[in-house]
């Protein structure tokens, strides 16, 4: 008999052991509920039982005084020191299964709270947002993508889904939350982009806009195969009457045929999914290629690329100006600056010649350059032009330009320095041990091309530069190409070397090029050098000001793009006599004047009101790179036009001779 009850014993404390084991396992809500069910029938059972052994007690007169003698017990031992002595053994037993259920209810509860701490920091948790902004993978650019769109001032979500890790991003983030006076929220995910189940559960469906960056880490092709991948993902995941705009950063033109695929109907699947592809090597070529033209270029494309308080808006035409020319349209717009017109039909109209005699109709759309959306009026008009003597420009002479180094920007850079610079101009790459690679990339584009003479040195550039016996010393514009070896922390060094090694060739030779531009990788690595007048660091944050442009209106996609592709129209700086006499004059005279001239006045440059040094700090704690002088867009047609040397006119023209891009 005793070995049956201590087998009955050991089985029954198995089966106890087992099934506490089996209530660990459960979801901690399973656990809570479980273990409530369990304290209310202790506390019913303790309750019946002080019924059934005291029944003449006066304390316990009916069930329910019985139940709240249970619970008060059950939850607080103190309780028991007023009870008679023969209920004090019942009462300490119903105290200390309380002590046991609160213990083991605190538990199940932290354990809850634990797992959802540990699923924030993880990052594995759903988002649940509509009309947000998506961005798919990591690299150092989507952090300046999110200090734009901060600054732009407009309310935004960003969630970030990216299989790196969450707090190493939300670092990254941290300055664009720092912006004063922001409106963005900022929401990291961990997981796979190419996975379905990633994107449902940041709500890719219901973004406005999505943003496929690739990695840093992968080469060139696998980030091409990496973004495809991605974009099939996402057309699985996007619903048929998905509205939002796939905005696809691609570090090489060559890959936009492939990656497009991904978006035509009836190829990756029935519907078609919106994609506006970014290249970046095109976008840094065509900075560059602008850069050299004139001093001062590459600040005044940045001010329009960057949300500084003056950008590119696309509006409907509104019934006070449906009917009217181009150059009526322009004069009676105020508090902004009517640069072009989006016809129906998608064709854009950047500085129409004056000649034209297109009526504005209510299908089409403005293109303006103003403060912010909706922040203009109809309602004004600009005085008669009165062109000065002598205000037409001379044709530009031609120009000797360097290109030192070699990278996958060279082929477009050369194609866009064919169209921008004057006929004659001479372009000389100096490559040093990518000679062969540079020679063949000279070679192909001097087959489409013949508005420029292009050779190829093969000597290294650096003993040439020091020296300061090369005539890169003297040219009119010097180039100086980036690493962009991902995996190379210090690639930006190289580029840096050598505009040190130029800057003491012509301290040496006593000659200097009139402009220099250095592109590097890092904008960080810009301020590492003291800026000199004429020169310019191009960095990639232009490609991530570009990209936050686009995200938050797609319809200006277009406006820029043909403003960098140069491709008809083009920004240029000219000199102050061109466009106003000695006299006292405003700025709405120099609109006048630009307009019969063909041109469309955007400013001034540089800032007359100088800069202001609490901004250029507030710029630098945010992580941005300025370097140089400001210009002023868009100032208010009563402006008077500053009378010194140095003061340009920041216009809106078309290409000297009308050439158009062939690339």
């Amino acid at each position: 008999m005793a070995r049956l009850l201590r087998r009955a014993g050991r089985a029954a404390r198995a089966w106890l052991i087992y099934r506490l084991d089996q209530l660990l396992t459960y979801p901690p809500l399973v656990q809570v509920a479980a273990l409530l069910l369990l304290t209310a029938i202790l506390i019913a059972g303790f309750a019946f039982l002080a019924r059934l052994t005291f029944p003449q007690e006066p304390s316990l007169p009916d069930a329910t005084e019985a139940l709240w003698w249970s619970v008060t017990h059950f939850l607080d031992g103190g309780t028991m020191a007023t009870d008679p002595m023969p209920m004090r053994l019942l009462a300490l037993g119903a105290t200390c299964a309380g002590i046991l259920a609160v213990s083991l209810l605190t538990a199940a509860l932290a354990s809850k709270m634990g797992e959802r701490i540990a699923d924030m920091r993880s990052g594995l948790n759903p988002v649940v947002e509509r009309d947000h902004v998506l961005c798919l993978g990591y690299d150092p650019n989507v952090a300046l993508v999110a200090r734009e769109i901060a600054r732009s001032g407009q309310r935004c979500t960003l969630v970030v889904l990216a299989p790196e890790d969450k707090d190493r991003i939300d670092a990254a983030l941290r300055p664009a939350r720092q912006v004063p006076r922001h409106r963005l929220r900022t929401v990291v995910r961990t997981g796979d982009p190419r996975n379905e189940q990633a994107l449902l559960r940041v709500a890719a469906q219901n973004a406005r806009a999505i943003i496929v960056m690739p990695p840093a880490n992968l080469s060139d092709d696998d980030s091409v195969q990496w973004t495809l991948s991605t974009l099939l993902a996402m057309r699985r995941v996007a619903e048929e009457g998905f509205g939002g705009r796939v905005i696809v950063e691609a570090r090489h033109t060559e890959a936009r045929e492939l990656l497009s695929l991904a978006g035509e109907p009836g190829v990756a699947g029935p519907g078609q999914l919106a994609l506006d592809i970014v290249a970046s090597d095109e976008v840094v070529a065509s900075i560059l290629a602008a850069s050299t033209r004139q001093d001062g270029i590459y600040f005044v494309l940045r001010h329009l690329l960057a949300f500084d308080g003056c950008e590119f808006y696309v509006e409907p035409v509104p019934e006070a100006l449906a009917g009217r020319t181009f150059d009526e349209a322009h004069a009676v717009v105020r508090d902004a600056i009517l640069v072009g017109v989006s016809t129906e039909d998608g064709e854009l109209l950047l500085s129409p010649a004056p000649s034209s005699q297109r009526r504005l109709e209510r299908a089409d759309r403005l293109i303006l350059l103003a403060p912010g959306r909706n922040r203009w009026r109809a309602g004004g008009e600009l005085p008669p032009p009165l062109l000065p003597e002598h205000s037409a420009m001379p044709d530009p002479a031609p120009q000797n330009v360097s290109v030192v180094g070699f990278n996958s920007t060279l082929p477009h850079l050369l194609k866009e320095l064919s169209v921008s610079l004057p006929q004659g101009s001479r372009v000389q790459v100096v490559a040093g041990d990518n000679s062969p690679r540079a020679l063949m990339v000279v070679e192909n584009v001097r087959t489409e091309v013949d508005s420029v003479q292009l050779s190829c040195d093969t000597r290294p550039a650096a003993p040439l530069m020091h020296r300061g016996q090369h005539e890169m010393c003297r040219a009119d514009a010097v180039v100086i190409l980036g690493n962009e070896d991902p995996q190379d922390e210090n690639g930006d060094a190289s580029a840096l070397a050598m505009l040190l090694r130029l800057r003491h060739g012509q301290k040496v030779s006593g000659h200097r090029a009139r402009r220099v531009v250095t592109e590097v990788r890092d904008p960080r690595s810009a301020v590492h050098i003291a800026p000199r007048r004429g020169d310019a660091v191009v960095s990639s944050d232009v490609v991530a000001m570009l990209l936050a442009q686009v995200v938050l209106d797609p319809d200006v996609a277009p406006v820029y793009r043909e403003m960098l592709s140069l491709r008809g129209v083009a920004v240029r700086l000219g000199p102050r006599h061109a466009y106003v006499t000695a006299s006292p004059s405003t700025f709405a005279q120099v609109q006048a004047n630009a307009r019969a001239r063909g041109e469309v006045a955007l400013g001034f440059y540089p800032d007359p009101r100088g800069q202001e040094r609490s901004l250029a700090r507030q710029r630098l704690e945010e992580g941005d790179v300025e370097l140089g002088e400001d210009a002023w867009l868009n100032p208010p047609r009563d402006t008077p036009v500053p009378d010194t040397e140095d003061t340009q006119v920041v216009v809106l023209a078309p290409l000297p001779h009308g050439r158009a891009s062939g690339c």
